[in-house]
């Protein structure tokens, strides 16, 4: 069975005609709210020489807890997603789902009591590549890379920095328009660039290292963000909570997170945007003002910069859903 018949059997619908939101190099599948009881969205994939490219775009409209995955193991064996918007959880592991962090899964070695849970009302979207073991092992062998090593330190949950390093490229697929053959060079290139940014890390993961007492301080400033973040916080006051020196803490927060103190406050602010823009029907204007933007357009910028999407996009889908009037959008 091809991929492609793999995603009709799994979806049970038919591929999109004129889909123009994604590459025309990839297939997209829709789920519209008359297909499914819980989503509707896309899914698109870009199937390469021992990659698949693909990306989910969902609305979850009610409470999904599935004890077992579409497995990919004919097609794939490792398969790595980076989140740009999400709200579930992943068990045994455990792992939170949530915006910009990684996932990642072992076909081959699906555990029997997987189970992952997304919660209603949310907005689900990553961009995911799944490559073929003998790919990978081609890699890693050229350079004397342990595989059993490596697939152990991937498949560690909540790896910051990792998940800093690929969200350029995860990015840059999102937003990918090109048709073939133009298309299928880049996604080459992309699958590639996937494959060293994690080596590379893996081979460097030693130096990023922190002290225990100074890692204590890092998550203190992080808890004191995430409970100030529509807030601009004076740098000072964080260097008094951590007892740094602004470098210092510039430069260990940076190593830790994978980003500045200013991007994860950014951050922050987006989930928290995301969660209303699904929930209430507070105008977009005053949601931006409730997690510290004066400017909507500023807003409006970062949003599409972290979540992939314009605030009123987001805003529209939920109304979409609901079958309401979004004379609030703006």
């Amino acid at each position: 069975m091809t991929y492609y018949d793999f995603v009709k059997k799994c979806m049970q619908v038919d591929a999109c005609k004129n889909n123009k939101k994604y590459s025309s190099a990839g297939h997209t599948f829709c789920w519209k709210k008359e297909d499914s009881t819980y989503a509707e969205g896309l899914y698109w994939f870009y199937e390469g020489d021992g990659f698949i490219i693909d990306i989910h775009d969902f609305y979850i409209s009610e409470e999904v807890v599935k004890n077992s995955t579409y497995s990919m193991a004919d097609y794939v064996s490792i398969y790595t997603s980076y989140i740009v918007s999400a709200n579930g959880e992943k068990f045994n592991p455990y792992q939170t789902l949530t915006a910009n962090s990684l996932c990642t899964l072992d076909f081959d070695n699906i555990r029997d009591d997987f189970l992952f849970l997304l919660h209603e009302n949310s907005y689900y979207l990553c961009v995911s590549i799944g490559f073929k073991r003998e790919l990978l092992e081609k890699h890693l062998s050229s350079i004397n890379i342990n595989p059993e090593s490596f697939y152990s330190t991937l498949l560690q949950n909540n790896q910051i920095i990792l998940t800093k390093a690929l969200e350029k490229v995860a990015m840059e697929i999102l937003n990918c328009k090109m048709d073939p053959p133009a298309a299928d060079f880049f996604f080459k290139a992309k699958a590639n660039e996937w494959i060293s940014i994690v080596i590379d890390t893996y081979l460097n993961r030693k130096k990023y290292k922190i002290e225990s007492d100074d890692n204590k301080a890092l998550e203190d400033v992080a808890r004191f963000l995430d409970d100030h973040f529509a807030m601009n916080v004076n740098q000072e006051t964080l260097e008094k909570i951590s007892k740094m020196s602004g470098t210092k803490l510039k430069n260990l927060f940076k190593e830790k997170y994978g980003q500045s103190i200013t991007e994860y406050s950014q951050r922050k602010r987006m989930n928290v945007a995301e969660t209303l823009l699904l929930n209430t029907k507070l105008p977009i204007k005053e949601i931006a003002a409730s997690v510290g933007y004066t400017s909507h357009s500023k807003f409006s910028i970062y949003y599409k910069r972290y979540k992939g999407k314009l605030p009123s996009e987001v805003r529209n889908l939920a109304c979409k859903h609901h079958n309401l009037k979004c004379d609030y959008c703006d």
